[in-house]
C-alpha cells in the first residue's frame, strides 16, 4: 500500500553511497509508518524514530564528508540545517506526551527531513558536484 513515503527515483543524486542512505531512511520510515495505531506502543514508535535519527546522524555526518571534500560553498549552511533536523527529531522523541503526537510530528519529519530535504537542499550539492565532475571522482568518500 503506498502511504507517499516511499523512495522514489526522482530523490536519487547520482552518489551510490549516499542514495543508498536515502534509500535506508525511507525504509526506516516505512516501518514505522507501518506500525499499528491500535496495537503499537510509543515505546515501540520511539524506539524506530531513535533508530532513524541514529541514522540520519550517520548519514549527515556522510554527507558533510561529501561536501567538503568536492568544496562545496554552502556547506556551513547546510549543516546547520542538518543540525536543526537532528534537534527536531531529538524533541520530538523525548517531548511528545501522546502516539498521536509523535505520529504528527512524524509527517513533519518526514516531509522537512527527508523529501523537502533531498528534493531542494541535497540537489545543490549535486548540482554542484556535476560542475566539478573530473575532480569529484577523486574525492568521493566509500560509503558503506
Amino acid at each position: 500500500m503506498a502511504t507517499g513515503l516511499e523512495w522514489s527515483e526522482e530523490y536519487r543524486l547520482g552518489i551510490s553511497g549516499i542514495d543508498a542512505q536515502h534509500e535506508h531512511l525511507f525504509e526506516i520510515v516505512g516501518r514505522i509508518a507501518a506500525l499499528d495505531a491500535l496495537t503499537s506502543t510509543k515505546e515501540e514508535l520511539k524506539a524506530i524514530l531513535g533508530e532513524l535519527n541514529s541514522y540520519m546522524s550517520e548519514h549527515f555526518r556522510d554527507e558533510e564528508i561529501y561536501m567538503r571534500r568536492i568544496g562545496f560553498p554552502a556547506y556551513e549552511y547546510h549543516r546547520n540545517l542538518h543540525h536543526e533536523i537532528i534537534e527536531f527529531v531529538n524533541q520530538s522523541i523525548t517531548t511528545s506526551p501522546t502516539l498521536a503526537m509523535i505520529r504528527t510530528k512524524l509527517k513533519f519529519i518526514i516531509k522537512k527531513a527527508l523529501i523537502d530535504h533531498i528534493v531542494t537542499e541535497d540537489m545543490k550539492y549535486k548540482l554542484y558536484a556535476e560542475t566539478l565532475k573530473d575532480y569529484v571522482d577523486e574525492c568521493t568518500v566509500e560509503l558503506d
